[in-house]
This record gives structure tokens, sequence and C-alpha cells, in this order.
């Protein structure tokens, strides 16, 4: 089973933030080799939005998507948009099985890589 995974930001209408999110994402592509595909894609105020990105995937051999939210909080773009865009996508490609991942903000670790990320700064003599 050919795999692919779309990353979900919300999305900015700052040209800057979109391209660092997209830089991630391909910085994550670079070692995800389990994927014949890692794109990025926005909930609203860029693009592609979801259902643009799985229209990028409809020319690679893929029959398993999984969206991956990286949000940090579980309010209502990851308890309702999110599922309910998933759902327009199930229905508009019943070829692929569309898979929605946890959101970010839910993973274990989480607290620790802030803290560290944080210890880093003032280490580095980064705080202002």
């Amino acid at each position: 089973m050919k795999k692919a995974l779309l990353i979900m930001a919300h999305g900015s209408r700052a040209e800057a933030a979109n391209r660092e999110f997209e830089a991630l994402v391909e910085t994550v592509a670079e070692a995800a080799h389990d994927y014949a595909a890692v794109l990025p894609c926005f909930l609203e105020l860029a693009r592609p939005s979801l259902q643009e990105a799985l229209q990028q995937l409809e020319h690679q051999p893929v029959d398993a998507v999984y969206v991956y939210p990286l949000f940090f909080n579980n309010g209502k773009h990851v308890s309702t948009d999110i599922p309910a865009q998933v759902r327009e996508a199930r229905e508009r490609h019943p070829h692929l099985s569309i898979e929605l991942l946890d959101y970010f903000g839910n993973a274990s670790g989480l607290a620790a890589l802030v803290g560290e990320h944080i210890r880093a700064q003032i280490a580095a003599g980064q705080a202002d």
C-alpha cells in the first residue's frame, strides 16, 4: 500500500508564515521515507487546501492518505472543521483511504520539548 502524508496548518495572511510552514513540511518529507508524498495543506487563508493537496496526489500511486493537523489545541478547528473537511474528502475520493491523525498538541513529550526549547534559549542568552 502506497501512503501519503498531508500536514495541515491553519494558514496565514502573512506569506512568510506560510512559507515557514512549507519549509518545515519539506524537512519532514526529507526524513519520511515511508511515504510516496509528504505535502503541506492549509485549513484556511492559504493554499493548497486539503482538497487541492489531494488533487496533487491524483497522479501518484497512492491509496492511503494520512492527514496530520499541526495544531496545538483541541479547539473548533481540530474538533469540528478539520473532521468536516476530511469527511468531504472521503466523499470526493472514495478510492482513497483517508485517515485523520491526532493533532500535534496532543503529542506525548510536547511539554518536555517546550521546556527544552526554553532552556536552550536562556542558555544561549537569547532571552530579552
